[in-house]
């Protein structure tokens, strides 16, 4: 269960690392066609969002848009950091670190508190069935372990309309664990009293699912626009918590990119 001693908020500071869906799709958008090699984009959006995964509010979020390789080392917006242990056409299997996103006090009901930011590692592995690319990441959280484990599944089909307009329609399913389930959703005792909500300790399960359209228009051979919107719905214990205003919720980012 987290802790039911409320944290002092962050005060405008930017969030870091990555932003909830905006980052994944910028760099799905981006990534998804590059050539083999060394690469190296970068560029800065802005994303809407809701306050937290179940909230009933959104806020405007920067985006930063980064997606860098050299060798077998990786650097993207909604992968994190990392090395390609296994590297081929068909195959492609990684490990690193990435951010996993908690939220602020002031975005969630009175009493209940912040949830801290905390640093994952990530294992990834993604193949290509036909044209259609099917990716596996698991995140565990390392530097505050009660934040658990959140693991992802992907299935996207990249379509090229022209030679600079690029389409990744993609649907995809969350699972957590207990520690992560709790941690996110769970309400302890203090937090019951101090917010008026009912105590709450969910299980693991599947958390949501979510379908998303992302975009890349390429201007020239340097610069280049990208976007995407999506919704995801919450399920199960997710759905379930006092916590959860809305369990359908909607996203959208645009953006634009420079390849050096």
């Amino acid at each position: 269960m987290k802790s039911s001693c409320p944290v002092p908020a962050r005060s405008g500071r930017f969030k870091q690392y990555q932003i909830f869906f905006a980052l994944c799709g910028m760099a799905a958008a981006q990534a998804a066609y590059a050539g083999d090699g060394d690469h190296f984009k970068l560029g800065m959006g802005a994303a809407v969002e809701p306050r937290y995964v179940g909230s009933d509010e959104y806020h405007v979020q920067p985006a930063p848009i980064l997606d860098y390789r050299y060798g077998r080392f990786y650097a993207k917006s909604g992968k994190g950091v990392g090395f390609s242990i296994i590297d081929t056409p068909s195959l492609t299997v990684g490990a690193g670190v990435s951010w996993m996103s908690g939220y602020r006090s002031e975005d969630v009901p009175d009493g209940i508190g912040k949830l801290s930011d905390a640093l994952g590692g990530r294992l990834s592995v993604s193949t290509h069935l036909a044209d259609v690319e099917l990716a596996l990441s698991v995140t565990q959280a390392i530097t505050k372990s009660e934040r658990g484990l959140l693991a992802n599944v992907r299935l996207s089909y990249p379509y090229a309309i022209t030679d600079s307009l690029k389409l990744i329609p993609s649907v995809a399913v969350n699972w957590a664990n207990a520690k992560y389930m709790d941690s996110y959703y769970g309400i302890s005792a203090d937090q019951s009293a101090r917010s008026g909500l009912a105590q709450y300790s969910p299980s693991a399960g599947i958390r949501d699912v979510s379908v998303r359209l992302a975009v890349s228009y390429d201007i020239n051979k340097r610069w280049s626009v990208v976007g995407a919107v999506g919704a995801s719905r919450l399920l199960g214990d997710a759905a379930d918590s006092p916590l959860v205003k809305r369990e359908s919720q909607f996203q959208g980012v645009v953006g634009i990119a420079y390849t050096f």
